[in-house]
């Protein structure tokens, strides 16, 4: 019997196909960076930005004058907006979904392709926020267009009508994660840096002087980045470096210390925003505005982003919640070269694992865990056509949710096996099981090496079936 996605597969490969070469090359191990909360703290604080300085999208027909020389107080006319009692959307369900894009902009090549991909969720009556990541070769499906990677969305949506990208990006994610996606918000990461050089530079304190040997650059090779103690001024590309550096000797190499440099970015960031030389200076002003307005799109409203900026403001940092989705040992994700192409795939073939981390993020690790559907594999060990197929349809009856059918390396067993994978507790599951195929629950150093090869992270049991499966 043919396993179910190696079919489906031969479907897609016909429609798998990419913008650009260099989009087909597997990472070599390179991680991208992870977006984090001074990113996500930087968009927000941009998306406010974005809306009380482009007084012309607010505030039709009201010239700069007219703003500075106090006839309109722009802060006064957003405030009111913010308190006219609008929820959020999202907000009566305790929940609201953010999508975050990140796109290489014009210079690049695929410059509406996305490299960052981020849905930050935040739960308002916990002030709880969790920032899930999704690698830009995840293979899914795009409406109207099929089954590419994740990161050509945004462009195709370009493609198709300019300014349209991002609403494309977000009902792909809202049928591949199955949840409901209100707001997005799109930058050109080259804009970071031109934004800070806006602003005239950020003045940090280095508290420590430090060198990373091994800072990647856009080429795929590293570059010698070091920093010196003290109070200085920074550019927008050496503030980048300074926050996003990995590897940096002298106690800076590990995330705790990375966190604590981009608390100090976020900080200047601020300072330099919220400042009276940055609100008397027009010049400043105007240039922001345009930086924003070329290199940042959004579908929130004025008062939308103030809110939102309030909640987020709300959330200690021990409340926010990290997930990547990846091709680790323990991730939900395995790599694949399909039409010559380097993608990464759901473990299991379907996306109901992650579907289930998505929804569930905001709970503990152990009530996700003790109310996890209880997953099954299943491999035929016989010739019998179809058999694996109509055991996943009853084992599905009987609640359990099949991850994976398929053959058994080998067509020639008479009595059925089942393995216990995980370690939770599961007797009613295995007393079922056991009584259904007949067999006695196999576990630890019973389960062969290459059902732990192939079996699905987390997967609850693995059943190999035999000849007595046809008579049961």
């Amino acid at each position: 019997m043919q396993d179910g996605f190696e079919a489906r597969k031969q479907v897609l490969d016909g429609r798998i196909n990419l913008l650009s070469p260099s989009d087909n090359q597997q990472p070599h191990g390179r991680k991208i960076f992870r977006v984090s909360r001074f990113i996500l703290y930087l968009l927000i604080i941009m998306t406010i930005a974005f809306f009380i300085f482009s007084y012309q999208v607010i505030f039709t027909g009201n010239s700069i004058s007219e703003v500075f020389n106090g006839k309109i107080n722009i802060l006064k006319q957003l405030s009111s907006l913010a308190l006219d009692g609008n929820n959020l959307k999202g907000e009566t369900d305790d929940r609201i979904n953010i999508l975050l894009l990140g796109m290489g902009g014009a210079g690049h090549e695929g410059p509406y392709l996305t490299d960052t991909v981020i849905v930050a969720s935040v739960k308002p009556s916990t002030q709880k926020m969790a920032l899930i990541s999704i690698p830009r070769d995840l293979l899914v499906n795009i409406p109207a267009f099929g089954w590419w990677k994740i990161n050509n969305a945004n462009a195709f949506g370009e493609q198709k009508e300019f300014g349209s990208g991002p609403m494309l990006a977000s009902q792909t994610l809202e049928k591949t994660l199955d949840i409901p996606i209100q707001y997005y918000v799109r930058v050109d990461f080259s804009s970071f840096e031109k934004i800070i050089d806006d602003l005239g530079g950020l003045k940090i304190n280095v508290e420590r002087a430090f060198t990373d040997f091994q800072y990647p650059t856009a080429d795929f090779k590293y570059q010698v980045v070091s920093f010196e103690a003290g109070l200085q001024t920074m550019d927008g590309d050496t503030a980048l470096k300074f926050a996003r550096s990995r590897h940096g000797n002298n106690g800076e190499g590990s995330d705790f210390a990375r966190s604590k440099r981009q608390q100090k970015i976020l900080e200047a960031f601020k300072e330099r925003v919220l400042s009276y030389s940055f609100f008397l200076s027009p010049r400043k002003i105007s240039k922001l505005s345009n930086t924003l307005s070329d290199n940042f799109k959004t579908n929130m409203e004025p008062w939308e982003a103030i809110v939102l900026a309030k909640l987020i403001e709300k959330v200690d940092a021990k409340n926010i919640i990290t997930k990547v989705l990846d091709d680790s040992e323990s991730g939900l994700l395995y790599a694949n070269i399909v039409n010559e192409a380097y993608v990464l795939q759901p473990k299991g073939d379907d996306f109901n694992q992650i579907q289930y981390l998505v929804k569930n993020v905001f709970q503990s690790e152990q009530i996700i865990a003790e109310n996890k559907p209880i997953t099954v594999e299943i491999r035929n060990g016989t010739e019998i056509s179809g058999l694996a197929s109509r055991h996943s349809q009853e084992l599905k009856l009987l609640g359990f949710r099949v991850l994976k059918i398929g053959n058994a390396p080998e067509q020639n067993k008479t009595a059925t096996q089942i393995f216990k994978i995980s370690t939770r507790e599961q007797k009613d599951q295995v007393q079922l099981l056991e009584k259904k195929y007949q067999s006695t629950m196999l576990s630890g150093n019973e389960i062969p090496d290459w059902i732990m090869s192939e079996a699905t992270p987390d997967l609850d049991f693995f059943i190999v079936l035999g000849a007595n499966a046809e008579e049961e």
